[in-house]
């Protein structure tokens, strides 16, 4: 049986957005009003117009809304993916109680009025924690994410 309730969790800042990227296992419709509804795991989700968003020729609709708070400070630091080509990057490690499933490449859209906003990508090494009380209860969630560069 899936767990139904979330953690309680105080957060000071507005909730940020999840987006999924477009794959060809979520099929898509869209309807007469311009919603567009979407299979994810045999439930459909429809999202208005204006739910989609275009990041370095991929396209991504919003899924969700979630509670957050910063984890780790943010770290801003030079990195050379080629040879003679320096990029800066931001990383930072945000906490949700959110049941949700997130992926490795799903865009978190990160609320202007915090210190953070804009656009993030998860990245590798996502971790969740249990309580058990006698079954296991998930807590929160780890979501390590890398700035979007535009």
């Amino acid at each position: 049986m899936a767990q139904k309730i979330e953690y309680p969790m105080f957060s000071p800042h507005p909730k940020a957005k999840l987006y999924k990227r477009f794959t060809g296992d979520m099929p898509i419709k869209v309807d007469d009003n311009q919603i567009i509804q979407i299979e994810m795991d045999g439930r459909i989700i429809e999202v208005a117009d204006g739910g989609i968003i275009t990041i370095q020729n991929n396209r991504y609709v919003f899924v969700d809304k979630f509670r957050w708070i910063e984890s780790t400070s943010k770290d801003s630091q030079s990195e050379q993916p080629l040879d003679g080509l320096i990029v800066s990057n931001s990383y930072v490690t945000i906490r949700t109680n959110s049941l949700k499933e997130f992926d490795c490449g799903d865009i978190v859209e990160l609320p202007k009025e915090s210190r953070l906003g804009g656009l993030w990508t998860i990245e590798d090494g996502a971790t969740v924690d249990y309580v058990y009380t006698p079954k296991q209860v998930q807590t929160y969630q780890y979501l390590p994410l890398s700035k979007v560069a535009r």
